[in-house]
């Protein structure tokens, strides 16, 4: 099966703290993403806060409601996000019984698939491992040792085996995920990825 995990953190410890414009994304992203989501793909949507409701229990995929998973990740102060949402995505594998040779897009909520065509991609190509976009979004170009981090796709058994605490001890969550996946399977490196992102240090956004 291949799922999608969408991440949030509705009150964040990372980047700007702007509640109601966070909410507006995520509403607006989430929905956006979902309506290009094939149904053959389930998505899960994972908030790192504690149990509780909130404005992400209420989409529908396919006539059916998105699944949404509670943790405390957010409440351990891990020094960057990348290392929180990796606990949670290891946390909605567990409590949602992924199987280790599923696949798992990862995508932040607060980014937006503007087409199909990554999801099309994943369902075409299965014997795929990893999918990446190995690429700095802070100069904006491409590097064999930098990656996309808010969207990937990579076999189940080599999220469970990623070492996610000590990527808190590497000066970039991004690098060292890099150096990581090159090492896992079977690798495609994508050149567009088709995503909206809206970074959470300064709120810009790109399509990468």
């Amino acid at each position: 099966m291949i799922y999608l995990i969408l991440t949030a953190s509705i009150r964040n410890r990372f980047g700007a703290i702007d509640d109601a414009r966070r909410k507006e994304r995520y509403l607006s992203a989430i929905k956006g993403t979902l309506s290009h989501l094939p149904t053959c793909i389930t998505p899960i949507i994972v908030e790192n806060n504690g149990k509780r409701e909130t404005y992400l229990d209420h989409f529908v995929h396919d006539g059916k409601p998105v699944r949404v998973v509670y943790t405390s990740n957010n409440e351990t102060p891990y020094k960057n996000k990348a290392t929180n949402e990796m606990a949670d995505i290891k946390d909605v594998i567990r409590e949602c019984g992924i199987q280790t040779n599923d696949m798992i897009i990862k995508l932040t909520g607060r980014y937006r698939m503007v087409s199909s065509d990554f999801f099309t991609d994943v369902i075409k190509h299965e014997k795929i491992d990893a999918f990446v976009k190995f690429y700095n979004v802070v100069t904006m170009k491409q590097e064999y040792g930098d990656c996309v981090l808010g969207c990937f796709a990579m076999r189940t058994i080599f999220i469970q085996l990623y070492p996610h605490r000590l990527t808190d001890i590497q000066p970039s969550a991004e690098v060292a995920f890099a150096k990581y996946v090159r090492q896992c399977g079977t690798l495609k490196e994508m050149d567009d990825l088709g995503v909206e992102c809206c970074f959470a240090e300064d709120l810009r956004i790109i399509l990468i």
